[in-house]
């Protein structure tokens, strides 16, 4: 069995493929242990032995049921054995880096292992940034009864949190890289599966992961966009035209993921 320490672990998605595998779910099992212990017993006096007094050994066996919770990682495990010894076709592939031939070979729905390293947007990383430099600012003022931020700072600061504000409950941008940058895979976290500090989520790890589409080479992909809610909205042609000119992200938080990449449904994330 392979040990894992989990960073990230989609459980809806692992239940959802363990009832599809055994048709049932279940969180609890039961185990029953058989025990026995030993009890020593003096005889002597009245009781005639060979050697006037001795001991006789009697054990006693009982056996005990106990009620034990299924752990997530081993449900994992269960649904990890169970791609890796699949068809041929649907077995669990292993990559420390893509070429041309193997990008060209994915197809939708394959699941992937791979040793990549993390990083999230451009926009939460810089959002993050602002959140801790503003709780700084806060703690520094506390202790020293003085301002580390002037007016004008403190108004980038609350443009910015505005922005962290505009993003909480959305999914979390993440792109993972293999070691020689190439083929990127683009993927979307679910802030309640995150199994540790999200500032100790970034760094090389193995990722599952399931393959959704393709980012073609001349393509590219577009991360967590400003106006991107407001370009859905239905408009006429006015309306359209009172719009401001670029509707992209400022260049500080513009991040475009170029093709060939790839865009997966992250399950797991572990080292």
């Amino acid at each position: 069995m392979k040990l894992r320490n989990f960073l990230y672990l989609n459980t809806k998605i692992i239940n959802d493929y363990l009832s599809a595998i055994d048709g049932y779910v279940y969180n609890e099992e039961a185990q029953s242990i058989a025990t026995s212990t030993e009890e020593a017993m003096k005889a002597g006096g009245g009781v005639k032995l060979v050697s006037g007094e001795g001991t006789h050994i009697g054990k006693t066996a009982e056996e005990i049921t106990r009620s034990v919770q299924i752990s997530d990682a081993a449900k994992f495990d269960k649904v990890f054995r169970y791609l890796q010894d699949g068809d041929e076709d649907e077995q669990i592939k292993y990559y420390e880096f893509l070429s041309e031939e193997l990008f060209n070979e994915l197809r939708r729905d394959d699941f992937l292992e791979v040793l990549v390293t993390a990083r999230f947007s451009k926009m939460k990383e810089l959002t993050d940034t602002v959140k801790k430099l503003n709780e700084l600012a806060t703690a520094f003022q506390g202790i020293t009864d003085q301002q580390l931020l002037d007016k004008q700072a403190k108004e980038v600061v609350a443009g910015f949190s505005a922005l962290g504000e505009l993003q909480s409950g959305k999914a979390i941008s993440c792109v993972f890289n293999f070691e020689d940058g190439k083929f990127p895979l683009v993927a979307y976290l679910d802030e309640d599966y995150f199994k540790c500090d999200q500032e100790n989520f970034v760094g090389e790890s193995y990722m599952v992961c399931k393959v959704l589409r393709k980012i073609q080479k001349g393509q590219s992909i577009k991360l967590d966009e400003i106006f991107d809610d407001i370009k859905k909205i239905p408009m006429n042609r006015q309306q359209r035209r009172n719009l401001p000119k670029s509707m992209d992200n400022p260049e500080m938080l513009r991040d475009v993921i170029k093709g060939p990449a790839l865009v997966v449904v992250p399950i797991a994330v572990y080292q």
